[in-house]
């Protein structure tokens, strides 16, 4: 059985909203999974919504990777050439993404190892509850303004990390890494526009996986109508990342992320009801 039109809309939205927002969208893709009773294969799909979510990420953070180019290029000139000052904060920045993306790498290694658990529904509330905990927790510590120029390394493995765990259903990769970030002292917008570069890497991942799942078990019948609806449900799955990448940095400039955390919390505990009368 697969999604219908109406379901694959519904789908690719809340996956493109939830896959920024610090909620899990592994967690909402399961759990709306089992509601419609789909079991089929969900590869070709997933993959195209990836490739969305990558296209929101690249657009909404554009600007970053221009600052990046420029400063590299204006790093390979020869001192004496150079007609204005290396932006040493854009290389600072490059080197702290680097780091970061050490534990992702080691978590989407480990990744094909947690999939069982996406079966389990009281493995999938117990890491909501620990992605509720991990966004609410940077509350009880003081705001500070650190950014990768007085970042050490050990710090940039941690947010990282945050990254690395989200491959557990139910552990959101903005949420943990934003708080890890929050935690060590990071502005918020500027952990948040880390975590989304480190996102990037993350869902570029999850497309491999993507591949290599329909090279393992094919991508079932695919007609017209069925490339059309997943490519209308990209469409949708970029259009949300958009959206919730503005609501994020909104939410980074002007408020905390207590809201997310009390939604994880009472998703957490629908998962273990819904798991009590399955």
């Amino acid at each position: 059985m697969d999604l219908n039109w109406v379901q694959s809309i519904i789908y690719g939205l809340l996956s493109g909203l939830t896959d920024i927002l610090p909620v899990s969208a592994s967690a909402h893709k399961i759990l709306m999974l089992k509601f419609f009773g789909i079991k089929g294969n969900m590869e070709g799909m997933d993959l195209l919504i990836h490739i969305g979510i990558l296209g929101g990420l690249y657009f909404c953070n554009q600007s970053q990777f221009v600052r990046f180019s420029r400063a590299r290029a204006l790093a390979r000139v020869p001192k004496r050439r150079r007609k204005r000052p290396l932006d040493t904060k854009s290389l600072m920045d490059i080197r702290m993404l680097r780091t970061m993306l050490i534990p992702v790498v080691i978590g989407l290694i480990l990744y094909r190892y947690t999939k069982s658990l996406q079966d389990s529904l009281p493995a999938l509330a117990c890491f909501l509850l620990i992605n509720s905990l991990l966004i609410y927790l940077p509350q009880f510590f003081p705001t500070s303004n650190r950014d990768a120029r007085t970042l050490t390394p050990i710090e940039g493995l941690l947010m990282g990390l945050g990254g690395g765990i989200s491959v557990l259903p139910g552990i959101s990769s903005i949420g943990a890494a934003t708080s890890i970030g929050s935690i060590c002292g990071v502005e918020k917008s500027y952990c948040l526009n880390m975590a989304l570069l480190m996102h990037m890497g993350i869902t570029l991942g999850l497309i491999v996986y993507d591949f290599m799942a329909i090279v393992t078990v094919g991508i079932g019948t695919l007609t017209v109508v069925v490339l059309l609806r997943y490519i209308l449900t990209a469409a949708v799955a970029f259009g949300g990342t958009v959206l919730a990448i503005q609501l994020m940095r909104y939410l980074a400039a002007h408020h905390s992320y207590s809201i997310p955390a009390l939604y994880s919390l009472g998703l957490a505990m629908f998962t273990f009801i819904l798991n009590l009368i399955a």
